[in-house]
């Protein structure tokens, strides 16, 4: 007799349950490192407020993504009584709330981004004191990148200026493809930089006004910092300052956030190319009564995505945020 219920069903089921063990293993690592790390002292696990996660964006977000499920929910209900004008238009509220979820997400990879909040780029927890001296021989070294970029730039510039013998055009091409990603490195004005070079100054005559704790982020080194991160945000929004931030586990943070949210946002992509079929067979007069069971499927799917970012929501955005 077979199980009560369509091929196609089960076979979304099934292709389910393996989309829960690919979550679960996220999850679960998530927790696991989490569980592992302090809830308190200056080698604690990081909240919200340090990594710059917005709450209130991810409630949004969460809300969006809840009312998605209605209107596909409401797109099933009624073309199955033959209303394909009003399941169309269920099916285009649900296309623009998701592109709502990936706007607000699009919005707080940014903020990461800006905050050089990325796996690979943060100090984790350290082992040791770590003195003033110490932390200015690293910003030292990062001064001398950026001038060694700024010298590699001017030849760049020069080699441009060049009029004999005369540059072909793939030369040239050549050259400012290099020398765009040059200036991609770094993107500080005079003031800046001169601003960091004070710093390390200061810091290499006075190394024992300098020290802070394992862990602690570069604003902890002292007032003077502070200010140059705050003038450098009121000035020029897209530079950086060179510090490079330390947040005791924020790599092991960046990187489970980015693999959780990551994959869930490309989950959320193809549901609304899913969405985006459906109203184009509409479009062309294709899309019927007969379709009952594909926004069923689709709606499945919908819902997973759902429930996954439901969980995903107070584990990143809530559990730490009042610590």
């Amino acid at each position: 007799m077979g199980l009560p219920l369509s091929n196609g069903k089960l076979a979304m089921w099934m292709f389910l349950v393996t989309e829960v063990m690919f979550f679960t293993a996220l999850v679960g690592v998530y927790v696991l490192l989490r569980q592992s790390a302090p809830s308190s002292g200056p080698n604690r696990w990081p909240s919200p407020h340090d990594v710059h996660v917005v709450e209130w964006m991810g409630a949004v977000n969460t809300f969006v993504l809840i009312c998605s499920s209605l209107t596909v929910v409401l797109a099933h209900y009624v073309i199955a009584r033959g209303n394909v004008k009003q399941a169309v238009i269920y099916i285009a509220i649900t296309l623009a709330l998701g592109f709502v979820f990936l706007g607000i997400k699009a919005v707080e990879y940014y903020s990461k981004w800006q905050h050089d909040i990325l796996p690979g780029h943060i100090g984790e927890q350290l082992d040791h004191p770590v003195t003033g001296q110490q932390y200015a021989e690293k910003i030292k070294r990062q001064l001398t990148a950026i001038h060694d970029n700024q010298q590699k730039q001017q030849e760049l510039t020069n080699e441009l200026a060049r009029e004999f013998p005369p540059l072909t055009d793939v030369e040239k091409k050549k050259l400012e493809k290099d020398l765009a990603d040059l200036k991609d490195q770094w993107r500080l004005s005079d003031e800046t930089l001169a601003a960091c070079e004070a710093l390390l100054a200061d810091m290499q005559e006075s190394p024992d006004k300098t020290k802070y704790n394992p862990g602690l982020g570069p604003e902890k080194i002292g007032e003077r910092v502070m200010t140059i991160l705050k003038e450098g945000e009121e000035k020029t929004p897209s530079e950086t300052v060179p510090l490079t931030p330390v947040i005791p586990h924020g790599n092991m943070w960046a990187s489970c956030y980015f693999a959780m949210t990551g994959f869930h946002a490309l989950h959320v992509v193809g549901g609304l190319v899913i969405f985006v079929i459906i109203l184009v067979m509409a479009l062309l007069g294709r899309l019927g009564a007969q379709h009952t069971a594909f926004l069923e499927y689709t709606g499945l799917y919908w819902h997973f995505v759902d429930i996954v970012w439901i969980y995903l929501f107070p584990l990143l955005y809530l559990i730490d945020r009042h610590r």
